[in-house]
């Protein structure tokens, strides 16, 4: 099974945060990014998943929880 991947990254308009699920589902909007990732680090750790932001710039930051 492949470990779940939660996606912080700004909508459209860069007025929100959104956390996604991998399969697209949106879990939630926030106002700052600090906000989303509170909600969205507990998802993949819980999963043994992975946590991967994307910022405005384009960079890409990932985080692994898949050995607990």
């Amino acid at each position: 099974m492949t470990p779940a991947i939660i996606y912080v990254m700004p909508d459209n308009s860069f007025e929100d945060w959104i956390v996604q699920d991998d399969s697209g589902c949106t879990l939630g909007r926030f106002p700052t990014r600090e906000a989303a990732e509170l909600v969205a680090q507990p998802l993949a750790k819980t999963q043994r998943g992975e946590l991967v932001i994307r910022l405005p710039d384009g960079r890409t930051t990932r985080q692994s929880f898949a050995n607990g």
